[in-house]
């Protein structure tokens, strides 16, 4: 039972090790991506794991195995220290925002509950979008959410919870499903299926959307889709390619494409990457059909730090401070570049965070962007 203890308690506190230094060191190999993902998704989670660590430790310690059960008590102690700094860092960045954390959904909301669409559409031939919509009378303001999945794949339920709670606070969502590889190269046509769902909204508002008052937002790659869309959109270098569907959604409306509408009247982008130059060479295959310095005039329409202008209507960008799949320094720069070209907006970073650090609903990091984004959207719609 002794050596049962023993292996348990230092086994635990291994663990609990490897994740305090990858939180703290996020550059530090393998550790760092597992550290910043578990402090950014589950850190009340772990700090209850550390303490378990600890009561494992004194327990094999009582059992006999003095030295050992000493040792992983302390390393656990070490962790819970590193959590609560973790989960305090978080709470005043929340604070700082006006945002009261909710722990107990902290704890138990720790995936994307299912917000059920109102309705699904076929906005062009063979792609669809999700509807969410608020209760009472329109016209709702509409936010056009992009999913995420390196481009390569994703789904238009990735943040159905986070749509329906939008819903609930007066804004409808169009969640887009866009066309994905193969084949390859992918070129411009995922921001022409996002411009062909802004077109339907726009053919088919009624009285139930207001395309007057239209974001568009994403996730990742679906990020950078909705900062180059909208990019696109604004220049007049970009439209939907294919004719609208009708609005029931069974087959393509007799009407032509309308006219291009009012123009985007906001951007929301969870952690883009926005230097496309960088992402990784394979992508760059995806996207470009080999290296992106080899393809510089479709470099400009892709990548969103390619299109800074003062025309650009308010953007909110929100990061994860260890964000290892676009590089945080390079989104910070890309925020510079905006605001000192005149574009209002602002940048807001989660602590202790990495790519996807909303993905649990109950997530500091999710709860603190959601309430940041639905004042954005008020200021802009």
């Amino acid at each position: 039972m002794t050596s049962f203890l023993r292996a348990l308690a230092l086994l635990w506190a291994a663990v609990l090790l490897f994740v305090l230094v990858g939180a703290f060191r996020p550059e530090t190999p393998v550790a760092g991506f597992a550290g910043s993902f578990v402090t950014g998704q589950y850190p009340l989670h772990m700090a209850l794991a550390a303490v378990l660590g600890i009561l494992s430790g004194l327990a094999a310690r009582s059992a006999g195995a003095r030295f050992s059960g000493y040792a992983a008590a302390t390393l656990s102690l070490a962790a819970v220290v590193g959590m609560v700094t973790v989960l305090a860092a978080q709470g005043r960045a929340a604070a700082a925002e006006g945002v009261r954390l909710d722990w107990t959904a902290a704890l138990t909301e720790i995936g994307q509950p299912a917000g059920d669409p109102d309705r699904s559409v076929e906005f062009t031939e063979g792609r669809a979008l999700d509807l969410y919509l608020p209760s009472g009378p329109g016209p709702h303001p509409v936010l056009v959410w992009v999913h995420g999945g390196s481009w390569v794949r994703g789904d238009r339920e990735d943040r159905t919870a986070l749509n329906r709670w939008l819903a609930d606070r007066g804004w409808a969502v169009a969640a887009v499903g866009y066309r994905l590889p193969p084949p390859e190269p992918v070129g411009r046509d995922q921001q022409r299926d996002v411009a062909c769902a802004v077109d339907w909204i726009r053919a088919n508002a009624g009285g139930e959307l207001d395309p007057g008052r239209l974001v568009l937002a994403g996730q990742s790659a679906g990020a950078t889709l909705a900062l180059s869309t909208t990019s696109g959109l604004l220049d007049g270098t970009l439209a939907c390619s294919d004719a609208p569907a009708s609005a029931g959604g069974t087959g393509p409306a007799d009407a032509p494409l309308p006219a291009p509408g009012p123009p985007p009247a906001g951007v929301v982008a969870y952690y883009p990457p926005v230097d496309l130059a960088l992402i990784d060479p394979d992508l760059q295959q995806t996207l470009f059909g080999g290296p992106a310095a080899d393809a510089p005039g479709l470099m400009r329409l892709l990548s969103p730090s390619e299109q800074v202008r003062a025309d650009l209507p308010p953007t909110l960008l929100l990061l994860g401070s260890a964000d290892h799949y676009v590089y945080p320094d390079r989104v910070a720069a890309y925020d510079r570049e905006l605001r000192d070209a005149g574009v209002p907006g602002r940048l807001v970073t989660v602590p202790y965070a990495d790519h996807v650090f909303d993905r649990p609903f109950g997530s500091p990091g999710a709860q603190l962007t959601r309430e940041v984004v639905i004042r954005f959207l008020t200021g802009v719609g």
